[in-house]
């Protein structure tokens, strides 16, 4: 009589062999699938040219250099993802955000950038330039002024350069003190947009009266005080401390009762309510 060991008796499951293999087919299958799906859709997206931009309108450069700005334009195009794909030349991953703030801080005379996008290749881009107010010149630590002269726009923002400059169609501004930083700095301070704000008043006021600015000057040892240089040939010593309106309305009647033919050198307008000339 045999016995046998039931521990030792080996039994194949046919069934579970063949549904394990069926689930193993089916996660390859599908494992295949996706990555079919992902390379077409990668495909699809960055080399077939389905949604390639191949035509960027830009309007409204004026000041900017068309040139550096399609130089700007293009790195961001041709920047890789991973090395080898070029993400922002697909409509939809263009950053038109990010590609605006770009645009700002490399090129300061930009006030507004708006991009729209419009399929399936094309990207609009409308420029607002800042509008030209006029030429601000740093002394920059010598004791002239040198060349370091920037556009500068009513909001005080600088930028560019240009060379020095006299006239009444623009504001001209002799910054002659030794202590400004310009260099770090994208635009003009706090106080000193309020000083530029006093300018345009004194300037468009000025014109009114048919009195015509052809610079103003900060002196070194600037303490609220400075110069108003006419096309007359004397110039008006102001002061940011005291009322402008009230020192312009002073002269207004100053110069109302003087003669045509007089000639000062200078008017002292920074005392309210007197005035000193010689």
């Amino acid at each position: 009589m045999r016995v046998y060991d039931a521990k030792n008796i080996k039994f194949k499951d046919g069934l579970s062999e063949k549904r394990r293999k069926a689930h193993v087919l089916k996660a390859l299958f599908f494992a295949g699938f996706v990555i079919a799906a992902a390379g077409f859709i990668l495909y699809l997206l960055f080399f077939s040219g389905f949604l390639e931009i191949n035509q960027v309108n830009v309007s409204g450069l004026n000041k900017i250099s068309g040139d550096e700005f399609n130089k700007e334009l293009n790195e961001r195009l041709d920047s890789k993802w991973l090395g080898f794909i070029e993400r922002e030349r697909n409509l939809i991953f263009f950053d038109a955000d990010s590609f605006s703030g770009e645009m700002l801080a490399a090129f300061p005379e930009i006030r507004e950038i708006s991009v729209n996008k419009e399929p399936l290749h094309t990207v609009n881009i409308d420029i607002k330039e800042r509008t030209t107010v006029g030429i601000w010149c740093f002394a920059n630590g010598s004791t002239e002024l040198d060349a370091n002269c920037r556009y500068f726009d009513e909001e005080g923002i600088l930028w560019g350069e240009t060379a020095k400059s006299s006239g009444f169609l623009i504001l001209v501004v002799e910054d002659m003190r030794q202590n400004i930083k310009e260099t770090i700095q994208p635009d003009l301070s706090q106080a000193d947009s309020g000083l530029l704000a006093d300018m345009v008043l004194i300037s468009g006021r000025l014109k009114e009266m048919n009195i015509f600015i052809n610079k103003f000057e900060i002196p070194d040892k600037f303490i609220g005080d400075f110069n108003a240089f006419t096309s007359e040939g004397y110039k008006l010593i102001l002061s940011a401390d005291s009322d402008i309106k009230k020192q312009l309305e002073a002269l207004e009647i100053f110069l109302t009762d003087k003669k045509a033919i007089f000639k000062p050198q200078y008017i002292d307008l920074r005392i309210n309510g007197r005035i000193y000339y010689k």
